[in-house]
């Protein structure tokens, strides 16, 4: 692993295996946002669906969670993080545990496109596609009333197209990325437009290999859109970011 050090976090005593493994998710999450509040990058490693793992009460050595990272903090900034989120922190939720994994895993790729792909990544199980109105579901239904009656397309490639067609009824994830931005950070009028690029970005990345302008600084994207997203965790988390404290 070279410079990175692996650490394994244990958790004992447990009446149920419910409470073991609500408790693993805890520490999961506590994790988590200790490495985003302190800008931290850190790979979670473990090989069964969820990070934390519950043994047989009888025969355990309790939950573990293994993680590589490398912090410039103190121990008690960085521990002090950690139970602090444990305790304090509502119930994890799937969702943005996925998302935080991601984002604390990204700087650990081995290229400046990979990271700046991997952070854009983290934003999407937060996307949260929202209708856009009676009149747009209205359009859309009309248009695909009148494919169903159109039989010089056939039956299977209408079944796509409609299919296609009634997505068009909510946002897409690129309009719902903009707009968590804007609804969780309403102080900062450029994490919506930082957002959207970001998105644009890394579609070109994904569908061309390479961005439309290559001069773009990739690891300056990756800086702007790591920073907003830091602030979207605090932000759905009423919680204030870590600073370092040069003594």
């Amino acid at each position: 692993m070279g410079r990175w050090k692996k650490f394994v976090v244990t958790l004992e005593g447990f009446p149920t295996a419910a409470s073991a493994e609500a408790s693993g998710r805890r520490l999961v999450q506590a994790i988590l946002w200790m490495a985003v509040s302190v800008d931290a990058p850190l790979r979670l490693e473990y090989l069964s669906y969820e990070p934390a793992s519950v043994f047989e009460r009888n025969h355990s050595s309790g939950i573990t969670c293994e993680a590589y990272g490398e912090v410039g903090y103190a121990p008690n900034v960085v521990l002090g993080e950690i139970q602090d989120a444990y305790a304090l922190l509502k119930e994890p939720d799937e969702k943005l545990l996925l998302s935080m994994e991601i984002f604390c895993a990204a700087r650990l790729e081995s290229s400046q496109r990979a990271v700046f792909l991997a952070l854009v990544s983290a934003l999407e199980p937060l996307a949260q596609e929202a209708p856009l109105g009676e009149a747009v579901n209205k359009f859309v239904c009309e248009c695909a009333n009148l494919l169903k009656e159109n039989t010089d397309i056939p039956a299977e490639l209408r079944a796509s197209l409609e299919g296609r067609l009634l997505q068009l009824r909510q946002e897409s994830i690129r309009q719902a990325l903009k707009r968590l931005a804007r609804e969780t950070l309403p102080d900062r009028p450029d994490a919506p437009i930082a957002v959207d690029e970001a998105y644009a970005l890394r579609s070109q990345l994904v569908h061309s290999g390479v961005p439309a302008d290559l001069d773009i600084d990739l690891e300056r994207e990756s800086r702007t859109i790591s920073g907003i997203i830091r602030d979207i965790y605090a932000n759905l988390f009423n919680r204030s970011l870590a600073h370092r404290f040069n003594g």
